[in-house]
């Protein structure tokens, strides 16, 4: 361990666990992938309310598929987000229960993480971006869609910069 890299520890609570979960929720609803995503539905949602206004009330079987097909769209989009939340909040009150300690600390070479399930030992390369949020630092892992959630609390603005600096 270096000399500035102290283990930093703290016990994780309900409020922790909302802040981080909206902190990760918002990084995997504003990926590329889910942007584009979101973008397509949003243009068939309006394609779909012009075709609406054009027929209007012309043909009462058409308007009422389309009317059907516009709360389709939306209440897929919306549900895909409260699916996202809670796959969100599950994946990180497993890694980190209520009440439970996690901590951090910062090496030469890697990121040590404690947590629940035990200790792992990563290399900075094993990661490809970082993203800094209110409650959670997220580090997302290098050919993979997966991230690890930090509590934001236990990285300083120093550390923050040297996590960047190294990945």
């Amino acid at each position: 361990m270096t000399s500035d890299s102290r283990p930093r520890s703290m016990t994780v609570d309900p409020e922790l666990l909302r802040g981080m979960t909206g902190d990760a929720t918002i990084y995997s609803l504003t990926r590329p992938l889910a942007l584009i995503a979101y973008a397509a539905l949003l243009a068939a949602f309006i394609l779909n309310a012009i075709v609406l206004s054009i027929v209007g009330g012309a043909d009462e079987e058409q308007t009422t598929t389309l009317t059907w097909t516009l709360v389709a769209i939306a209440a897929f989009a919306i549900a895909s987000m409260v699916f996202t939340r809670a796959q969100v909040r599950r994946a990180i009150t497993t890694a980190m229960p209520s009440g439970s300690s996690v901590g951090v600390s910062l090496e030469d070479e890697t990121i040590r993480l404690f947590a629940k399930n035990g200790v792992s030992d990563m290399a900075y390369s094993t990661f490809r971006a970082v993203r800094v949020g209110r409650h959670a630092v997220i580090l997302q892992l290098r050919g993979a869609s997966i991230v690890t959630a930090v509590p934001r609390a236990l990285l300083s603005d120093a550390d923050i910069a040297r996590l960047k600096s190294k990945i």
